[in-house]
């Protein structure tokens, strides 16, 4: 499952989560940096549980937690293409619950989707790595 940020020398899933923490089986906390765009900024909180084999497919789903503020869910497929290669494929909805005035929606929409398309090459950058050396 999720590799922590704040766990002994494992490297973190993604870059933007410096927290994340286990809470319960197959359950993490993830707290992201600030992220800023023009005057608006949020601190993305979410709890999710993953289920799966762990082996080829790995589903994972946001639970209702106070004070968290995205929900999440989405899926891990590992299929083995070849003797030494791994395609991953990651499918994941994110939405963040927080008000965005109706002027800035689209310098917003705009932010959100690149630190969203970041996000995921970092994390699939680090499931790279951590796959190489396994």
């Amino acid at each position: 499952m999720p590799t922590s940020g704040t766990s002994s020398g494992r490297r973190a899933a993604c870059p933007i989560w410096p927290t994340c923490e286990r809470v319960g089986p197959d359950t993490y906390r993830f707290i992201s940096r600030e992220r800023s765009a023009g005057p608006v900024s949020m601190v993305a909180r979410y709890t999710a549980r993953y289920e799966g084999n762990g082996v080829d497919r790995i589903r994972f789903e946001s639970l209702s937690v106070e004070g968290d503020n995205t929900d999440v869910r989405g899926t891990i497929v590992l299929e083995r293409t070849a003797e030494t290669a791994t395609r991953v494929r990651l499918t994941q909805t994110i939405a963040p619950d927080t008000p965005v005035p109706r002027l800035m929606q689209g310098l917003i929409r705009s932010f959100v989707q690149n630190e969203a398309a970041a996000s995921v090459r970092g994390f699939l950058g680090n499931v790279q790595r951590e796959l190489e050396t396994t």
